[in-house]
């Protein structure tokens, strides 16, 4: 199916001479080319050969213009500049220095704890389009907003909408000697209220959204993951909360999860995006 795309904004792809880097500029250009907008890597000086190599297949291959900047200085504040002015910034997922991961988190967090617009985060070499997309969702007004971005990006009219219900709960009733038919009882009309607020959710996303909703139970980062796997998502994409200065220096636990566990790309939008 082919998907006709609105204009999305400049988009800014962080590239280096690696492999993560040419997967990270792969996958703008294809977004950049449906979302028929502007599109420029951002490098160190010491990769400017290589990118500008780069740079000039994507755009005999894909017939798209894309113009090449070279960072002075530091690089995260120079990233985080451009992408003020940007519609989305787009970066290859890699590892570093493990403790320094540890103590200030992999340079995709950085960024993200600190960026205002969508970060897509790349895993993989692209071919074409998203045709695979999970959509985990809050029961929350916001989600209708993070399906209709997740639509924006999909290729396939039959996203997969998903909340995860905790039953934390249950263990405690159960403890209280709560008879099972009650326990039972409460969890289908849990499953129906989410389904409905899913439902409604998917509606307040536009006519052009047809996605499916779907219920699972249990740890909200797990259930994502499992259902990655089982549907082999390409694009997994998450609504990122916004908590004032403590949102800057932490990604939430689940976001963070999956961003680590995922084995396609992950698109977090902010909250005010």
């Amino acid at each position: 199916m082919s998907a006709e795309f609105l204009p999305l904004g400049e988009v800014v792809a962080l590239v280096d001479a690696g492999a993560a880097g040419a997967n990270a500029a792969w996958r703008a250009a294809l977004v950049a080319r449906d979302h028929r907008t502007a599109l420029r890597f951002l490098h160190t000086p010491t990769d400017a050969d290589v990118v500008a190599a780069l740079a000039e297949e994507i755009a005999a291959r894909l017939a798209i213009e894309v113009r090449c900047e070279a960072l002075e200085g530091e690089v995260l504040p120079g990233v985080l500049a451009a992408a003020r002015r940007a519609g989305l910034l787009v970066m290859g997922a890699r590892r570093g220095n493990p403790l320094r991961d540890f103590i200030f988190g992999t340079q995709a967090e950085r960024v993200l704890r600190l960026c205002r617009v969508p970060v897509l985060v790349v895993k993989r070499r692209p071919a074409a389009g998203y045709r695979r997309v999970l959509v985990p969702v809050e029961l929350a007004p916001a989600a209708g907003r993070v399906i209709a971005a997740a639509a924006a990006f999909s290729r396939d009219p039959a996203m997969q909408v998903l909340h995860a219900l905790r039953l934390d709960h249950e263990a405690t009733m159960r403890t209280a000697d709560v008879p099972e038919h009650v326990v039972r009882s409460l969890r289908r009309r849990a499953t129906a209220r989410a389904h409905s607020v899913l439902e409604e959710a998917i509606a307040r996303a536009g006519a052009a959204c047809s996605a499916l909703p779907a219920v699972s139970f249990g740890d909200a980062a797990r259930v994502i993951l499992a259902r990655e796997r089982a549907m082999r998502a390409e694009l997994v994409v998450l609504g990122k909360r916004g908590r004032g200065l403590l949102a800057d220096f932490l990604l939430g636990s689940v976001s963070r999860r999956v961003l680590a566990g995922a084995g396609g790309d992950v698109l977090l939008m902010p909250a005010s995006a």
